[in-house]
């Protein structure tokens, strides 16, 4: 067995006494921008949400965490579950201690299996040269949250594959089969997924092969991080997160995107009907579905290789709130789950024009109907005259947060994000004091961004009168 213990490869069995009770209380003096009903970590980083599950009463909701700083070092997985998305509790954590996942326990996915949750997961390792080598593992879960076991199903990565081989997201075919699907770089650098199929949890996986996937122009794309395959509807939904495509004026803007494609899944090829993007704002990234759920999705509010001005109190990044998918035209519609909307406190309208102190409007629901006409609206003001702006012009929704405070590698990756929208008729905006999701025409297009305004005054101004509903959410508690 292998145990780390320093640097950034360090595991909960090597944290010393009160260590992170001390780092809790620095995160507990950022009084500005700590969510309120969005999930973050304790302390530390939070990334990748992993190992999703309904299993019939509960939610098991696990994520990636690294808990000693805000910094991407040896990953666990935290552990949380809840019936109601209001009240969640602590359950076994997924700890690196084994051979298998001596660097690491990578981001992966779940699903029930003789009345027990198998947790699957790619285990980072490293040997005296440092070079990665991935295993694929499982751990088993009771629907109580009790960890019982953990072992290794895969110890190579496949012929004609580098090290970049992570993140099962398995599920069970009409057959009663387990597959899993993987995301994969080729020796030539270029990125896939891979289908592994298991008649049982105790046997050995099979490579059937990479995944087809039509339509998808995968020039300059490296790596296909977190696939997710499932189906919708009558529909096959494959959502992954492509590293390396060309960044584009009104599309695949950031650094990193998560994409999904609609359509119909036959042998190893999926017939794309269409491709888009899941959010276009400047933070979301490697989603996944909640296995048994019915479309269920959360996503990682940042993106790799990002600083925010909250890892000085040592925490870094939240989980989205829970999204409902569904089908329009072979579209993916996205809006919160209606367990959020029947949180909401009682409404409030308000006419917007001239500036308007809300209370309480970093932590609200805003909710209006733009009738399709351009508008610039302003969220907030303070001594440095920061604030967020929206805006709607010839059909281009856009968010900017050039007036806000970014590090520098923020600010790298420009201030504006953009959505084409030939219609909007209405604007639904989710503040928790450091983010915001917004869903334009009831989930038709979706933006999610961090977004940092110090000793903020809680004021909207707008280009012309447009009144807005607020409402208030509830804080979440966790125990």
């Amino acid at each position: 067995m292998y145990i780390f213990n320093q640097g950034k490869y360090k595991s909960l069995h090597a944290q010393s006494a009160g260590e992170l009770d001390q780092i809790r209380q620095q995160v507990l003096s950022d009084k500005q921008f700590r969510p309120t009903y969005h999930l973050a970590a304790d302390t530390g980083l939070l990334n990748d949400p992993n190992g999703l599950i309904f299993d019939g009463k509960n939610y098991h909701i696990f994520y990636q965490w690294f808990p000693y700083d805000a910094i991407h070092g040896m990953k666990h997985w935290q552990h949380l579950i809840t019936e109601n998305f209001q009240q969640f509790t602590y359950a076994d954590p997924l700890i690196p201690d084994q051979h298998f996942e001596s660097h690491g326990c990578y981001s992966g996915g779940a699903i029930l299996w003789q009345d027990n949750i198998i947790a699957f997961y790619t285990g980072n390792t490293r040997n005296q040269e440092n070079q990665r080598i991935p295993y694929q593992n499982i751990a088993i879960f009771t629907q109580d949250g009790k960890l019982l076991e953990k072992r290794c199903l895969l110890s190579q990565v496949p012929e004609g594959y580098t090290e970049h081989v992570r993140d099962p997201k398995p599920f069970i075919t009409a057959e009663g089969k387990i597959c899993f699907i993987l995301g994969a770089q080729r020796k030539n650098g270029t990125g896939t997924a891979l289908l592994y199929e298991m008649p049982n949890i105790d046997s050995s996986p099979q490579l059937l092969g990479e995944l087809s996937l039509t339509h998808f122009d995968n020039q300059h794309v490296f790596m296909w991080e977190c696939p997710d395959l499932f189906q919708l509807a009558d529909k096959s939904i494959f959502i992954w997160s492509p590293q390396g495509k060309v960044r584009e004026t009104h599309r695949f803007q950031n650094n990193y995107h998560a994409t999904y494609a609609v359509g119909k899944l036959h042998n190893m090829t999926f017939h794309s009907e269409h491709i888009e993007e899941l959010d276009y704002g400047f933070d979301f990234y490697a989603p996944q579905t909640v296995y048994q759920s019915e479309g269920i999705l959360y996503g990682w509010v940042g993106l790799p290789d990002l600083t925010y001005p909250t890892d000085h109190y040592q925490w870094h990044s939240m989980l989205s709130l829970p999204r409902q998918l569904t089908l329009k035209q072979n579209r993916l519609y996205q809006r919160p789950i209606a367990q959020i909307y029947t949180q909401l406190g009682v409404s409030q309208v308000f006419s917007i024009q001239q500036p308007q102190i809300i209370a309480g409007l970093d932590t609200a629901y805003l909710m209006f109907e733009p009738d399709n006409q351009d508008f610039e609206m302003a969220f907030f003001n303070n001594n440095a005259e920061h604030r967020l702006i929206i805006s709607y012009r010839n059909g281009l929704f856009s968010l900017d947060r050039t007036q806000t405070k970014q590090t520098e590698i923020m600010q790298a990756f420009g201030t504006q994000r953009h959505c084409e929208i030939s219609q909007l008729n209405k604007v639904e905006i989710f503040f928790d004091r450091s983010v915001i999701e917004i869903f334009l025409n009831d989930g038709e297009k979706v933006m999610t961004s961090r977004f940092f305004i110090e000793q903020r005054e809680n004021q909207i101004t707008c280009s012309r009168p447009i009144r807005v509903s607020v409402a208030q959410l509830p804080a979440i508690s966790i125990t």
